[in-house]
């Protein structure tokens, strides 16, 4: 597992594409579960709940559900877009995803690969050189890096050969969402909202976070960087623990040491606090909602801090979004119980705030190289 740890001021305004609070959910757009750990406070968790979001599952070729997007796409332009991934069925672990720039992915078996007829590369992990991944892009043309082979433009020629493959493996079940409110004509699809959970813990160790504790100069070394090390990994177990609704941060615990040992951050208060979680395939703009309501200006007396906690999609072949549009998909072996999460703690400022972040990938994610 590869962990990276990033810190920064948040003085933007909210929504501006060069704020990493919003663009973290731009640059995560297949997400299955997000936990939000506050300190309790009635006011901002009233407007966390306020938020709905839903999304669709249906079961249908590949064919048929790119024509139906496509279809959107057209009808509303680059306000409408259209997320979803097939999930492989019993018998075989070929998967796709359609991310939000309009990009197909395929991560396909090599029997599959050969098949289609369709350019791609193999995955370069020894134990999964034979699944291949082709990208084919949806939209406009002059995207597609013709010379260097990263993109296929959605023609005839890989038309026909995804209704083949239909016509050879039958329909999918797949997962999607939209960004806009026009009706989804598939014909079986199914509507649902995201399932919401509320729990309180009272009476828990809460870390009461300094800036100077999270946020650390650059021109810090040796010692101080050990101990800035030591109490960020601290406070993300502390988030992690209060996501679960674990009994150790409870002031009242009392397991034996040879159960488990756990020392909540330093230096903490005593009190209430409020985990929120929901599930389902969670649209970016929900999570964007989220960032905004915790940076919200009209928000008095916020709570000392709000941490975030995000699990990805792991069977989806795509979970990352380069901010450089032009880049192909970080490539990933897409597994059901791959790990691809973001954690951030957040701490609202009068103008603006301060926010360090928690990104973590399985071995097989090639994010950071």
């Amino acid at each position: 597992m590869k962990i990276v740890i990033t810190t920064g001021r948040s003085r933007e305004a909210p929504g501006s594409p060069t704020d990493k609070l919003h663009s973290i959910a731009r640059s995560h757009p297949f997400t299955q579960q997000v936990d939000i750990v506050l300190p309790s406070h009635s006011t901002l968790e009233e407007s966390l709940l306020e938020l709905k979001a839903a999304y669709w599952r249906c079961e249908c070729t590949l064919s048929d559900f790119l024509e139906f997007a496509k279809t959107h796409d057209n009808a509303t332009g680059s306000n409408g877009k259209v997320v979803a991934y097939g999930t492989a069925n019993p018998t075989e672990d070929d998967v796709w995803c359609l991310d939000p720039r309009g990009f197909l992915t395929l991560a396909v078996c090599k029997e599959t690969y050969e098949t289609l007829g369709l350019v791609g590369k193999s995955f370069p992990w020894k134990e999964h050189k034979t699944t291949h991944v082709v990208h084919i892009s949806l939209r406009d043309p002059r995207l597609v890096k013709d010379e260097s082979k990263v993109w296929l433009s959605y023609g005839t020629k890989e038309a026909d050969a995804i209704r083949r493959w239909d016509a050879a493996r039958g329909p999918w079940k797949i997962w999607c969402y939209l960004d806009s409110e026009l009706d989804v004509s598939i014909p079986g699809s199914a509507r649902y909202e995201l399932v919401r959970s509320v729990r309180i813990q009272e009476s828990v160790h809460i870390p009461d976070i300094q800036r100077d504790s999270v946020v650390l100069p650059g021109n810090c070394e040796g010692d101080r960087v050990d101990e800035w090390e030591d109490y960020i990994s601290s406070l993300f177990e502390w988030v992690g623990m209060a996501s679960l609704g674990s009994p150790r941060i409870s002031v009242s615990d009392r397991c034996e040491p040879y159960i488990a040992v756990y020392t909540h951050p330093t230096p903490s208060r005593i009190g209430n606090i409020t985990t929120i979680r929901w599930k389902g395939f969670i649209p970016s703009v929900f999570v964007q909602g989220i960032a905004d309501t915790i940076s919200s200006p009209n928000l008095q007396a916020p709570p000392s801090f709000v941490a975030v906690t995000a699990q990805c999609v792991g069977a989806s072949p795509v979970t990352y979004m380069p901010s450089d549009t032009t880049r192909p998909p970080i490539l990933r072996v897409p597994e059901p119980d791959a790990e691809d999460a973001w954690s951030l703690v957040y701490v609202k400022e009068e103008a603006g705030g301060w926010w360090t972040l928690a990104e973590s990938v399985g071995g097989r994610d090639r994010r950071w190289g």
